[in-house]
């Protein structure tokens, strides 16, 4: 089994569509369904069932593919540190960073990094925390920065910072009143969340649910700007980071917290455990940690 015929069968196990891998692997459907025909003869097993027209990945299939990325990330690896800079001044990161931090925390860091290194150039995806996670399995980015706590076994995590999560409400709302929030507070609230896959929803849900709020989720938004948009404009409240309010919008919101305690969460550092770590790579992941700490 050669490094194409792997590159094959993950395309195709991902994708469950062998028309569209032949058209984007420039080969011929017939040679993509003979490769396939061969890794499972290879490993005498059906990795793929074919019902009417849909195909399906066996649970074979599923462990094998686990299998087939990993050798396949481990090949990539291999080249580039063969490749790797020599001189840590030149090179190329690519990030992925959830939104929060993508937005109101990384684009300082990355700003004062390239002023120290001018000649790295550096590619920032901004995504939810489990497209983020994702784009680390499948060796998309080299490394990512997220709010959401994840347990893989493929993945080294380190905490780099610690965020904390304020509720907002319009300035009219009756928490004008009020110095702290209790769990009745929410009563009849409409509570504005970002989507599913974000790192801040699952934290608000976890610390909502904790303390025994009961809650209206009337929308979901998948970016935080908007949520303060409709949270100024009395569509509802909600709880975001404080990274997120910038010093000039304080006035235009209520800010309150819980009265038995700040909502707080760390922010992680993650990449693959098969990572190379080049020297560039690794004095970014230090200089995260260091300058994090002055924000």
């Amino acid at each position: 089994m050669n490094e194409r015929k792997l590159k094959i069968y993950y395309e195709v196990a991902t994708s469950l569509n062998m028309t569209k891998v032949a058209e984007r692997m420039f080969i011929s459907q017939p040679s993509i369904s003979q490769a396939i025909k061969e890794i499972e003869e290879e490993m005498d097993c059906i990795f793929f069932e074919r019902l009417g027209k849909k195909l399906y990945l066996t649970y074979e299939g599923e462990v094998f593919l686990s299998y087939a990325r990993r050798i396949l990330n481990l090949m990539e690896e291999s080249k580039c540190r063969i490749k790797s800079f020599k001189n840590i001044e030149a090179g190329y990161i690519s990030i992925g960073a959830s939104t929060t931090i993508g937005v109101h925390l990384l684009p300082s860091i990355v700003r004062n990094f390239s002023k120290e290194y001018p000649m790295v150039d550096i590619s920032l995806e901004i995504k939810n925390t489990d497209e983020i996670v994702n784009m680390i399995l499948d060796n998309t980015i080299d490394l990512g920065l997220i709010e959401g706590e994840v347990n893989l076994d493929e993945l080294i995590i380190n905490d780099f910072y610690i965020d904390e999560l304020v509720f907002i409400a319009p300035l009219e709302h009756h928490w004008k009143d009020k110095k702290y929030l209790d769990k009745t507070d929410f009563n009849d609230e409409t509570l504005i969340l970002r989507e599913n896959g974000s790192g801040t929803r699952m934290i608000v849900e976890r610390a909502l649910k904790n303390k025994g709020i009961i809650y209206n989720t009337h929308m979901e938004i998948g970016h935080n700007e908007a949520i303060k948009k409709l949270v100024k404009n009395g569509f509802g409240v909600s709880c975001i980071s404080k990274l997120c309010i910038e010093k000039d919008e304080e006035k235009d919101f209520i800010i309150r917290r819980m009265k038995d305690g700040k909502i707080i969460r760390n922010f992680y550092l993650v990449y693959h455990k098969d990572k190379f770590i080049s020297k560039l790579l690794n004095i970014f992941l230090q200089y995260v940690k260091e300058k994090s700490l002055f924000i």
